[in-house]
């Protein structure tokens, strides 16, 4: 027939019949159910799901919800998001309501301030299914927080205050408020669905300077221009170190103590908000975790983010060696007390100096009291003629016990004495009069300031002499056999 026609006829006609055809789809798309709408996907174990702003989230029980009847078989997730839009609301059956930011599912604690409806309803178990919920929400995220009117951009997991006049996703950002970011977005006793301080290693940009920063330890420290991911940030940001909420801060001074740096071929351990130079990470599981800084971050001191020397007090323990040293005044003194200090090398202690001239290593005074008695024997009871606690450290506690119903005891309660001196009389502060009877026990025990212990039991027996026994015990051990 075409041959019939004319040639300017018979183009036109083709031309319309391609566009025809460029028009109809290759093969029909596999229709997307609206929110609310529950589907059993053959791709995916035939899990089911509930449609969530956009996005599939896993159903691991239909029980709550009429054994989700209406479900719709599809043979796969295509055509939907991956995680729910901001802004969508999801109640789980535990009746926590939540509303999603950058992934990641908020607590809302209060619906006056945005409607809760329309929301989707799911198990308290669908907060697992991490291929369609974000742990916390995606870096680059910007919320609201309507208690303080600030606009929190997250970074590393954690909201930084932001001016919002520069920078994405500032227009229209979900709502949240001051109670759940003070709960790090969880409903109680719920897994945190954001950080206090952005994770080590997160960066950042000051857009009213241009300057970079890379956390460590909740601080930001001073880097050079970077080519990996950044968020944009403000100078308010840190003047109000990342918040509007005074009571919670997004931002530390100084880094927290045992985080490590490394400019790639130096380490460092932060330690009383100065970094320690390290000379051996062998001995410290490798620095393992160090966060990356410039060689000028360190010798500028973090523009303020880090201190010259360790603040007086802080405690170094050297490894492997595990021998104690105090900072003062940006130098070291050995000390015993009992506390784990922030590990670092021992070749790291060595490069610390030491006060001019020999540095006395003073050693804790020997612990050895002594526990003196004598007695009388009677035909019905036992009576001390002296008891007494000598050669005890000052400060020592002495602990005095009497058991033994209706056997003579001069008190119920157990009795405690904090030593001015080095001695105590506990026949005359409590057994002058007592009659003690046969079956009654009475303990004796001195406890050094550091811990050390030495103990001595008295049973009394009908008309024999009491049964002593002696046992000692280091600080933190079990009391045993005496040293002699």
């Amino acid at each position: 027939m075409l041959r019939l026609l004319d040639s300017p006829v018979k183009s036109r006609l083709l031309i319309c019949f391609a566009l025809l055809l460029a028009a109809l789809p290759p093969t029909a798309a596999q229709a997307v159910e609206p929110d609310g709408a529950l589907i059993r996907s053959a791709a995916n174990n035939n899990w089911t799901y509930r449609i969530v702003g956009g996005a599939p989230v896993r159903i691991f029980s239909c029980t709550p919800f009429n054994a989700c009847e209406g479900r719709k078989d599809v043979p796969n997730l295509a055509g939907y998001a991956q995680f729910p839009k901001n802004g969508a609301m999801m109640r789980t059956d535990d009746g926590a309501v939540y509303r999603f930011a950058g992934g990641a599912p908020l607590w809302v604690t209060s619906c006056t301030y945005a409607p809760c409806t329309p929301r989707s309803e799911v198990n308290l178990d669908s907060l697992k299914d991490t291929a369609h919920v974000r742990a916390m929400p995606a870096d680059g995220t910007v919320v609201r927080n309507v208690t303080d009117g600030g606009f929190y951009r997250f970074a590393g997991g954690a909201p930084l205050l932001v001016r919002c006049d520069m920078g994405p996703n500032c227009v229209g950002p979900p709502l949240t408020d001051g109670r759940s970011m003070a709960a790090m977005g969880t409903h109680p006793a719920g897994t945190a669905r954001m950080r206090q301080y952005p994770a080590n290693g997160t960066v950042v940009v000051n857009g009213d300077d241009n300057a970079t920063y890379r956390f460590a330890g909740g601080a930001p420290l001073p880097v050079g221009p970077v080519t990996t991911a950044k968020q944009i940030i403000d100078a308010r940001t840190f003047v109000q170190q990342g918040t509007a909420t005074a009571t919670l801060p997004h931002m530390k001074a100084f880094p927290d103590d045992n985080t490590f740096l490394t400019t790639g071929s130096a380490w460092w351990r932060v330690a009383g908000g100065a970094a320690v130079a390290l000379t051996n990470c062998s001995v410290l599981a490798n620095c393992a975790g160090a966060v990356a800084v410039d060689p000028g971050t360190i010798s500028s001191n973090g523009a303020g983010r880090l201190l010259p020397v360790p603040r007086d007090g802080t405690v170094l323990r050297g490894v492997p060696s595990n021998v104690l040293w105090e900072i003062v005044s940006g130098q070291r003194r050995q000390t015993f007390v009992n506390v784990p200090g922030v590990s670092v090398d021992d070749g790291a202690i060595g490069l610390i100096p030491v006060p001019a001239g020999p540095a006395p290593v003073v050693l804790p005074p020997a612990f050895k009291p002594s526990i003196s008695s004598g007695y009388k024997v009677f035909r019905r009871y036992t009576r001390f003629t002296s008891l007494k606690v000598g050669a005890a450290p000052a400060g020592s506690v002495v602990t005095v016990n009497c058991s033994g119903k209706r056997k003579g005891c001069p008190f119920k309660k157990q009795k405690y004495y904090k030593l001015k001196g080095s001695s105590l009389n506990v026949y005359a502060r409590w057994f002058k009069k007592a009659k003690l009877k046969s079956g009654a026990t009475v303990t004796v025990r001195v406890s050094s300031p550091a811990g050390e212990r030495k103990q001595m039991v008295f049973k009394i027996r009908s008309r024999k002499l009491p049964v002593r026994t002696t046992r000692c015990a280091a600080a933190g051990g079990k009391l045993g056999k005496c040293a002699s």
